[in-house]
C-alpha cells in the first residue's frame, strides 16, 4: 500500500511517531464531536504517550497490511487536519474507508478530498469489487460526503454498539463498486 498522496490541499501519509502532539491536539479539540461518531474517541482524551503508543499500533498495522490508517495534515505537514484510513474489519470483499476532521475545518470539503484520495488508493492497490462507507444514521455530514462522493446507499442495520448518546447505533453502509471514480474537490 501507499504510504503518502497528495491532493490539492492536503498530505495525507502514515502516521509517524512525532506526529502524536500534532494528533493529540487535533482530538482534543474535536473530542466532543468525535464521542459523537466513533467509538474510539469514547476512550479519550489520552495522554500523550498513549497517543505514541497508538500510533506505534497503527503503523505496525500498516506495514503489515491489517490496516491502513493515515494522517491528513495540511500541504507543509504543520497541522494535523483529522484522519482517514482503509480498515478491513475482518473482511475480504471490501474496505471500510473511515475519516474524521477536526471541528474547527469541517464544511470546507476536507473530508471529501481525504476519502475520495482513499477510494483511489483502494482500487489502485486492490482487486476489491468495492468500498464502503458505514456511519451513524444521525451522522449527516459524514452520510453527505458518502453522497458527494458518488456511493450509493446500500443497507440499513442496527449495531449492538452502544454511542455515547447512550443508545444502539443505526448504522448507514454507502457502496462505491470498482470502476467507478469517486468524485469531489480535489480528486
Amino acid at each position: 500500500m501507499v504510504e503518502s498522496i497528495r491532493t490539492d490541499r492536503l498530505s495525507i501519509r502514515c502516521w509517524q511517531l512525532e506526529d502524536a502532539p500534532l494528533l493529540k491536539a487535533a482530538i482534543d479539540r474535536s473530542l466532543p464531536e468525535l464521542q459523537m461518531w466513533v467509538p474510539w474517541a469514547l476512550d479519550e482524551p489520552w495522554p500523550l504517550e498513549a497517543v505514541k503508543a497508538r500510533i506505534t499500533a497503527m503503523r505496525a498495522k500498516f506495514l503489515t497490511g491489517e490496516d491502513w490508517a493515515f494522517g491528513v495534515f495540511d500541504q507543509r505537514e504543520t497541522k494535523v487536519l483529522g484522519g482517514v484510513g482503509l480498515h478491513p474489519r475482518g473482511r475480504t470483499d471490501h474496505l471500510d474507508v473511515g475519516y474524521w476532521i477536526r471541528t474547527d475545518l469541517v464544511g470546507q470539503g476536507l473530508a471529501v478530498e481525504a476519502a475520495g484520495a482513499m477510494c483511489a488508493v483502494a482500487f489502485a492497490h486492490t482487486t476489491l469489487p468495492h468500498v464502503e462507507i458505514h456511519c451513524d444514521a444521525d451522522n449527516r455530514r459524514s452520510a453527505a460526503v458518502a453522497r458527494r462522493l458518488g456511493f450509493t446507499l446500500t443497507r440499513t442495520f442496527l449495531e449492538p454498539a452502544v454511542t455515547a448518546r447512550g443508545a444502539e447505533r443505526t448504522t448507514l453502509v454507502w457502496t462505491l463498486p470498482r470502476g467507478l471514480r469517486a468524485s469531489g474537490p480535489g480528486l
